[in-house]
């Protein structure tokens, strides 16, 4: 069978900005397509013992390290074959923190990179060329989608960067601003009581 990809990838609103990325994973790994687009990528050993809504939600943000520079101003629906995580995309909360983690990632991100997003929760046949890349059956892609890319993307160099600084924290942040504390003992039991004030205050 072949697939449309035109067909099946394009699921425009009226205002006709936006662009459609199935995502798709599984035990050992995770996939995505975009247009002519995808990437396979293994999952990571300390995540595969984790639920699939975080490794789903997982699968979102990696695309978006692959081809979210490409989206500025634009809109943009995962086709996410879960419907906890759809709903958490739409709603921008999950009550599994593993899941919000990821999501405030996501929500960073697409801030940082100036796109929007939605998300859609496609029929299972529908999403069978994600699921072909999680699987890792690449003859099964090729087969029924012929106009793919024979390589997939990667994550793009500066994504990684970005993705760094957003998630990264220094060792002694200050709540009550850039300062750090000092150094010296004296100074340093005021600039904790400071802040101390400062956090109840919040």
């Amino acid at each position: 069978m072949v697939v449309d990809l035109r067909k099946l990838l394009e699921r425009r609103p009226t205002a006709g900005d936006a662009s459609t990325y199935c995502v798709d994973s599984g035990t050992m790994g995770l996939g995505g397509i975009f247009d002519d687009r995808w990437f396979s990528a293994r999952c990571p050993r300390r995540f595969r013992d984790r639920d699939i809504q975080f490794k789903e939600i997982y699968a979102v943000l990696q695309a978006i390290l692959r081809r979210g520079h490409l989206w500025k101003h634009c809109h943009v629906i995962f086709n996410v074959d879960n419907a906890a995580v759809v709903s958490a995309l739409s709603s921008g909360t999950n009550r599994n923190v593993r899941v919000m983690n990821v999501l405030r990632m996501v929500v960073m991100l697409a801030a940082q990179l100036e796109f929007s997003f939605s998300s859609f929760w496609p029929a299972s046949a529908e999403n069978a060329l994600a699921d072909t890349m999680y699987r890792f059956t690449y003859a099964r892609l090729f087969t029924m989608a012929p106009p793919l890319r024979r390589k997939p993307c990667s994550p793009h160099p500066q994504l990684r960067g970005i993705k760094y600084m957003l998630t990264s924290r220094p060792a002694w942040p200050s709540s009550c601003g850039t300062a750090w504390p000092p150094k010296n003992k004296t100074a340093r039991s005021s600039f904790c009581k400071t802040r101390k004030r400062c956090l109840r205050l919040r």
